[in-house]
C-alpha cells in the first residue's frame, strides 16, 4: 500500500492512502480535484499522480508546470519513490506506508493548507481543523513546532481504466496504438521542426520587453490611444521611431540568443499587431489559427495541423489581442460576456472564448479565408468536384432551385456557398443574412446584413431571425442566409416557399438524410408548434437540392453528395434521391484519401426545367 504526503510550507503534512495498485490522483485548485490545493497560484487541475505498481507517472497538466528539484516538468515525469515534487509552495511525493523512508526532506514553503474535496470524505475538513485537534497520523516528529501529521480518511481511490496504460493500448491497438510517450514538435512557418528557446532564457526576454514597454507607454502616452488606432500608419510610425531609440539605449539587456532586431519585431507585434499571432494572420499558407492556452498556438499549415513555436507571455497579452479583434466590430467581450462570434477586417471568422467559460487562459480561433476567392474550377481543381457536377449546379443555381449546403465544422460549407453565388445573376437583388460577415458575393446588387448582438443592459439584439424576417420587404430575388442554426429555419423555408426561389443556406449535418432531421428540430425552436408532418410538408416544398460537403481524414475536403428532395412517402418521410455521390476507395500509406465521385444514374424531376429555359440541351449528361 502506498500514500501521498502533502506538505504546506507551515511544516503541516497530510497523507492520502493509495489502496490500490493501479491509481490516478488529481491535484489542483478546483474541489473536483482529489487533493485539493488552496492556492491562486495553483490551476484549477494542475497534475495527475499516476500511481502502477512500483511506477509512479507524474503528468502535467497545467501552463505553470511542476518543479521536480531544480527542472520543470511540462508534460510527463517518472517518480522514484519518496521524490518530492512541488506545485507553487506545495511538496508532495509518493512513499510506501510500511517503510516511510528514503523520500528526501521538502523544504519548507510558505502558503495555505491542502485538502481533499469533500465529496470523497471529510478530508477537506481534517485539513483545517486545529493542529491539536487533528488525529495523529504517525509518530514522526512534526516539521515544525505546534504542526501535527494529519491522516485524511477516506475512501480507496478509483482504480485508473485499462486504457490508461501504454502496454494495454498495444494489445488493443497493434500498431495503430497512440503513442503515449510521443511529443508534440514545434513547427515554424517554413513548416520545419525548431528547438524551443528554454523558458528561463525566454522569460528573461519577456522581463526585457516589458521594460520597454513601459517606456514607450511613457514617451508616448499609449494609454490615451483608442484601442482602434493601434494599426494606424501615425501610431506605427511614432511607436516604430520611439522603439529604435530605446533599443539603442538599452540592447545590453537583451538576453541572448535574442537580437535587437527579434525585440524589435515582437514589440511591434505586440504594440500594434496582433501579438504572436500576427505572424500567422499574414502567412497565405496558414488557414487556421488555434490558441489553446498562452503556452500552445496550433495553426493549420498546409493543410496539417501544427503546434507552432509561438507563445503568448501572460493572460493580459492575450486578452489585448481579443480585445483588439473584437471592439473594432461592435462587439464586446467580458466576464458577463465570455464568448463571442466576430470577424477580422478581412473577412476571416473569428471565434473567442475568455474565463470562466475556459478553465485556463482565453481560447482563440480564427479561420482564414483566402485572399483569392477561389472559383468552381479551383474547386473541379482540386477534385471537390467534377465537371459534370460544376455544371449541374451552376445549371440549378440558373434555374433558381433552392439549395441547402450540409457538412461538419471546417468542411467548406461557406466557400462551397461562396462559389455557388458566383452563378447568380448579376442582374439579380441579392440579400445575404449572417451572424459574421463572412460571404464574398461577386454581384454589385447585394445587401449584406449582419446580426447585431444586445448592449450591456441585455437590449437592442438582432437576431438571424429578425434580419430573416426584414429581408422579406426588401423585395429580394434571392435570399442568402449564411447559416441555420435556430428558429430562423422555418423563416427561411417560409420564404424560399413564397416566391424567393433560388435561395441558399447552410446547416450543420453529416449526410442529407441528417440534414432533413437537422432542419426539423430547427424548425422546433422556432416556438410554433407544428406537427412533423407540416413541417416536413413544408421542407419537401420549399427545398429542392442538398448538398452535401464533406472533410476527409487527410483534410481534403469534396462533395460527397447532390441530392434531390422527392417529397414526402407514404410514411410521411421526406424522400430523397442521390444525383451525384462521392465513393471512397482506400488510403495510402502517406495517408491520402482516394475514391472517386460517380452519377447514380437518378436524373433529377426538374430536368425538364433545365431544357425549358435554355440552360441545357437534350444530348447534355448530368
Amino acid at each position: 500500500m502506498k500514500q501521498i504526503r502533502v506538505l504546506d510550507s507551515n511544516g503541516q503534512e497530510y497523507l492520502y492512502p493509495v489502496d490500490k495498485a493501479v491509481a490516478e490522483v488529481s491535484l489542483g485548485r478546483s474541489k473536483s480535484n482529489d487533493i485539493v490545493l488552496s492556492s491562486k497560484a495553483v490551476s484549477r487541475r494542475h497534475a495527475i499522480i499516476k500511481v502502477m505498481g512500483e511506477r509512479i507517472v507524474l503528468v502535467n497538466q497545467s501552463a505553470n508546470g511542476v518543479l521536480v528539484g531544480n527542472q520543470r516538468v511540462d508534460r510527463v515525469h517518472e517518480l522514484a519513490l519518496g521524490e518530492f515534487a512541488a506545485i507553487d509552495t506545495y511538496q508532495f511525493c509518493v512513499e510506501d506506508v510500511a517503510g516511510q523512508v528514503g523520500h528526501q526532506r521538502a523544504p519548507r514553503r510558505r502558503d495555505r493548507v491542502a485538502g481533499r474535496r469533500e465529496s470523497r470524505g471529510s478530508a477537506s475538513t481534517t485539513a483545517h481543523m486545529p493542529a491539536q485537534s487533528r488525529p495523529r497520523a504517525t509518530s514522526r516528529p512534526a516539521i515544525s513546532e505546534g504542526a501535527a501529521l494529519a491522516a485524511a480518511p477516506s475512501p480507496p481511490l478509483a482504480s485508473a481504466s485499462p486504457l490508461g496504460n501504454h502496454r494495454d493500448l498495444d494489445s488493443y491497438l497493434g500498431k495503430i496504438a497512440p503513442a503515449t510517450d510521443f511529443e508534440e514538435p514545434r513547427i515554424n512557418l517554413s513548416g520545419q521542426p525548431v528547438q524551443v528557446i528554454d523558458r528561463a532564457k525566454r522569460m528573461a526576454l519577456v522581463e526585457v520587453k516589458a521594460m520597454l514597454h513601459d517606456a514607450l507607454k511613457e514617451r508616448l502616452d499609449l494609454h490615451s490611444f483608442e484601442i482602434t488606432d493601434y494599426r494606424t500608419p501615425r501610431t506605427v510610425r511614432q511607436v516604430s521611431e520611439r522603439l529604435k531609440q530605446l533599443l539603442e539605449i538599452h540592447a545590453h539587456a537583451i538576453p541572448p540568443p535574442y537580437s535587437r532586431d527579434d525585440v524589435f519585431k515582437e514589440l511591434m507585434d505586440e504594440v500594434c499587431g496582433l501579438g504572436p499571432i500576427e505572424d500567422l494572420i499574414k502567412h497565405r499558407k496558414v488557414t487556421e489559427i488555434m490558441v489553446v492556452d498562452r503556452d500552445h498556438i496550433y495553426a493549420e499549415l498546409n493543410g496539417d495541423i501544427v503546434l507552432t513555436d509561438r507563445f503568448f507571455n501572460d493572460e493580459k497579452s492575450m486578452m489585448t489581442v481579443i480585445e483588439r479583434i473584437v471592439i473594432p466590430r461592435g462587439r464586446r467581450i467580458d466576464e458577463s460576456n465570455p464568448l463571442v462570434d466576430t470577424r477580422l477586417a478581412d473577412g476571416s471568422r473569428v471565434n473567442a472564448v475568455i474565463p470562466p467559460l475556459a478553465l485556463k487562459d482565453p481560447c482563440l480561433t480564427i479561420r482564414k479565408f483566402p485572399e483569392d476567392r477561389l472559383g468552381v474550377g479551383d474547386l473541379v481543381g482540386f477534385k471537390s468536384m467534377t465537371p459534370e457536377m460544376a455544371k449541374f449546379l451552376g445549371r440549378s443555381v440558373r434555374a433558381r432551385k433552392n439549395i441547402v449546403i450540409s457538412g461538419g465544422t471546417g468542411s467548406g460549407k461557406t466557400t462551397l456557398l461562396n462559389v455557388l453565388s458566383s452563378f447568380i445573376g448579376v442582374t439579380e437583388r441579392v440579400v445575404t443574412i449572417e451572424d459574421a460577415a463572412e460571404l464574398q458575393m461577386q454581384q454589385e446588387h447585394v445587401v449584406s446584413l449582419e446580426t447585431k448582438p444586445p448592449n450591456l443592459e441585455g437590449k437592442g439584439e438582432v437576431s438571424i431571425r429578425d434580419l430573416v424576417k426584414n429581408a422579406l420587404r426588401m423585395r429580394p430575388d434571392r435570399i442568402v442566409v449564411g447559416e441555420c442554426r435556430g428558429g430562423e429555419a422555418l423563416d427561411m423555408l417560409q420564404a424560399m416557399n413564397t416566391g424567393h426561389d433560388g435561395s441558399m443556406t447552410t446547416v450543420h449535418s453529416n449526410s442529407p438524410t441528417e440534414a432533413i432531421s437537422r432542419l426539423e428540430t430547427l424548425v422546433l425552436m422556432s416556438g410554433m408548434e407544428l406537427p412533423s408532418r407540416a413541417i416536413r410538408q413544408q421542407i419537401a416544398n420549399s427545398i429542392d437540392l442538398i448538398v452535401q460537403q464533406s472533410r476527409f481524414s487527410d483534410g481534403s475536403r469534396r462533395i460527397s453528395y447532390i441530392t434531390e428532395v422527392c417529397g414526402i412517402d407514404e410514411d410521411e418521410h421526406i424522400r430523397l434521391e442521390d444525383i451525384y455521390r462521392y465513393r471512397q476507395t482506400h488510403v495510402d500509406q502517406d495517408m491520402k484519401v482516394h475514391g472517386y465521385h460517380l452519377a447514380t444514374g437518378y436524373l433529377p424531376s426538374f430536368l425538364n426545367t433545365f431544357l425549358v429555359q435554355g440552360l441545357a440541351d437534350e444530348d447534355d449528361f448530368f
